[in-house]
């Protein structure tokens, strides 16, 4: 084997000269995935999914630099493996690293008594793989040359004992072997890494410059000492149980807390060989350490980065769904059952609006770490996103029953905790509530740790969905999932063939002209038939599909109308607009150049907003709002006396346009409040000079009674006409009803 993988520059990093092999054995495809791209740059990969397909492969002459093996493995397991790979003497020194979800002690010791030199724990975090992988080649390349070294030594030590014999005989080969001699003199004493030499009583009988530079400890403190000397922080059964490996192994290497002669603890990284004579005695101890400081600074920073929520400390959502998985596999072969939770705070944007950010980020601290105290320690707790929390039950010997009440019992205690206020500022105190959704498992995919919390997830909607503080996921729930998953999947295919059908709804002035057209999308599904808006339309909001369906919506509209623009030249078009839609960066250049491609005139376009716009950053809205109204489109705010708008923000957006919600005129006839609301937004439109839309024009009532008590305002509803094809909209114009 070749021993110029790694080369170290002033700064101690290892550098590959040329790419070393890697056998990667392992039976999960995620991990193999994962370690493959973060391997496969500066590696040559040779992948195994079982032991056995990698034994076939070992025997049949293939020599890794380095083996990541799995532990938990069908027929063979890892650990067998490592001990077949041990017993090799061609493949003995080659250093097998265990991937385990296994954290024991007990589990450890296992797989370095077969030969194992070090362990990556799940979840598998790649900056860390990839510098222990680094790691353990520089010193495979090092244990490389220092077994060189060692055969040197050995051949050296033997014509030394022949020199001694031949003394007389043979004067002149003495200056070879002081040579000799002296050459290894130089070696060991310029390398970076700290070395010492013991005898086969464990005695230090040397040491070089690296040592002292990293220990503290000069030549003449340590030489002539038992070995006790060099572990500052290991106990004896430690050093016991290292000695009982080597006696069966003639190597281990593995990282261990030491003190400098100063007092500093600081973690190495130690490789300790044996040299034996022929008969198999120990003749010589040689230790290799490496001073792993800045090593191990470096992974806790890129680790905490990576995985960790940065406000809270907390497990991210990429940590949590493979702290997930590990459960969920063990539910499944060990047949318990666990619970998963996901909660969130009651009106948290209300918090932050009101309170400001800083508050907000109290109150989510504050809850972390209550849900830290509450929770059991074995517990997995992650922040979603905002004020969105997880929590998976570290599994017991629960069944199903045992889980639902456990989690219940858990939840009650998160409720009763939070009766506790929270102060905040000076003197303040702020009382906060929670919602939560959870699923049991197992199920029938129970090893699928993304569909385990979408189904808490979905259980969480549902309890929100019914002003509920705790829903359960329950199988009819799966149908919601199902749709979405399945609208994702096809949206995308239904607007590249053209599926996405446009219809139009007249709306009237108050002298019963027609005044204008409201565009509204229809889905012809090739399976299900024609779904309406709120068939598919919440789902693609809640992705960035719903941006893909608008752009293809306004384009296509426009291009209908600019071919019936003859007989109705001047029709105002309205087309509907989400406020995902809206918080796009490039919302106002995208739909200018919509508008300004299709031919249409601009100043025939309104696009309909609904008031949950303004529940974010509404001075940004509002600059993306003047950039297309002065190209000419105007704004209508649709659906208006439902959402959270205020009149000071409602004056601040450049509307031209708002709409009744139809829930308020259909139920003006009976109900007084609804009659009074009808009254407010007439004038509002009137005292701000908007156009005012009443929607939900059903029948002759509703039409005279907006004839006699708001004549001013437009109207839009089944009593005129319903939605049809837009193609062939102004061809039935004749069956529209007049007021």
């Amino acid at each position: 084997m070749s021993d110029l993988w790694y080369s170290s520059d002033p700064l101690g990093v290892s550098k590959p000269k040329v790419k070393p092999k890697v056998m990667l054995v392992d039976d999960e495809p995620t991990n193999i995935r994962v370690l493959s791209e973060a391997l496969k740059a500066d590696h040559d990969l040779i992948v195994a999914t079982s032991a056995t397909e990698a034994m076939r492969i070992l025997d049949q002459g293939e020599r890794p630099h380095l083996m990541l093996v799995d532990i938990m493995m069908p027929e063979m397991d890892g650990l067998e493996m490592c001990r077949r790979v041990k017993l090799m003497p061609e493949l003995r020194h080659i250093p097998v690293i265990f991937i385990t979800a296994l954290t024991s002690s007990e589990d450890e010791l296992r797989g370095f008594e077969v030969g194992g030199v070090d362990y990556i724990h799940k979840p598998i975090r790649v900056p860390s793989v990839r510098a222990r992988v680094r790691t353990h080649l520089s010193l495979k390349g090092m244990l490389d040359r220092m077994l060189k070294l060692n055969e040197t030594l050995k051949s050296k030590l033997h014509q030394l004992d022949q020199l001694n014999w031949r003394l007389r005989q043979q004067q002149r080969q003495l200056g070879r072997a002081e040579a000799s001699r002296d050459l290894f003199e130089r070696v060991f004493m310029v390398t970076s890494e700290g070395i010492a030499v013991l005898d086969g009583e464990g005695n230090v009988t040397a040491v070089n410059s690296s040592f002292s530079r990293i220990t503290g400890y000069s030549e003449s403190d340590v030489v002539g000492r038992y070995y006790e000397v060099l572990d500052g922080l290991s106990g004896h059964q430690d050093r016991q149980s290292i000695f009982e490996h080597l006696d069966r192994n003639d190597h281990w290497c593995g990282e261990i807390y030491n003190r400098r002669k100063s007092g500093e603890v600081y973690p190495e990284l130690r490789t300790i060989s044996v040299i034996r004579d022929a008969d198999g005695k120990a003749l010589n101890y040689v230790t290799v350490f490496n001073d792993i400081t800045n090593l191990k600074e470096t992974e806790q920073r890129l680790e905490e980065l990576t995985w960790r929520d940065p406000i809270t400390g907390l497990a991210n959502r990429a940590l949590f769904l493979d702290q997930l998985g590990t459960v969920l596999k063990f539910c499944h072969r060990g047949n318990v059952a666990t619970a998963v939770l996901v909660i969130d705070i009651d009106n948290f944007r209300f918090i932050n609006e009101t309170h400001g950010f800083d508050c907000g980020d109290l109150v989510i601290r504050t809850f972390a770490e209550r849900l830290k105290r509450i929770c059991y320690e074995d517990d997995s707790i992650a922040r979603l996103s905002g004020d969105e929390f997880a929590i998976v039950l570290s599994p017991k010997r629960w069944d199903i029953d045992e889980a639902y009440r456990v989690a219940l019992q858990l939840f009650e205690r998160i409720q009763r905790d939070l009766d506790e206020p929270i102060a905040y500022g000076t003197g303040n105190t702020l009382k906060i509530a929670a919602t939560a959704g959870i699923a049991l498992y197992p199920t029938e995919s129970s090893d699928s740790p993304s569909l385990a919390l979408r189904h808490a997830e979905t259980a969480h909607r549902s309890a929100k969905g019914t002003n509920r503080h705790l829903a359960f996921f329950e199988d009819s729930m799966s149908e919601e999932i199902r749709r979405h998953l399945a609208i994702q999947s096809e949206l995308d295919q239904a607007i590249t063939q053209d599926n996405i059908l446009l219809y139009g709804q007249s709306q009237f002035g108050p002298e019963g002209a027609l005044a204008g057209i409201e565009i509204l999308a229809r889905w012809d599904h090739p399976e299900r038939g024609i779904l309406g808006p709120g068939e598919f339309i919440p789902f693609a909001e809640r992705s960035r599909k719903i941006v893909v369906l608008e752009r293809h919506i306004i384009s296509k509209a426009l291009k209908c109308l600019v071919e019936m623009q003859d007989s109705h030249s001047r029709l105002l078009c309205s087309i509907n607009l989400s406020a995902r839609h809206l918080a796009e960066d490039d919302f106002a250049d995208e739909v200018i150049n919509l508008v300004a491609q299709s031919g249409y005139p601009p100043e025939l376009v309104t696009f309909e907003l609904t008031e949950s716009v303004m529940v974010s950053d509404v001075d940004r809205v509002i600059e993306k709002m003047d950039a297309v109204r002065r190209f000419g489109c105007s704004f209508s705010m649709d659906d208006f006396g439902t959402g959270y708008s205020s009149l000071a923000q409602l004056r601040r957006l450049p509307i031209s346009e708002i709409k009744i919600d139809r829930s308020f005129l259909l139920s003006c006839l009976e109900d007084d409040m609804s009659a009074d609301i009808v009254e407010m937004i007439r004038r509002i439109g009137e005292s701000m000079r908007l156009r005012v839309v009443a929607e939900g024009v059903e029948t002759r009532a509703h039409v005279d009674f907006l004839h006699s008590k708001h004549p001013g305002v437009y109207m839009q509803g089944y009593f005129f006409d319903r939605p049809r094809p837009l193609s062939g909209f102004f061809e039935r114009s004749d069956d529209m009803r007049p007021t």
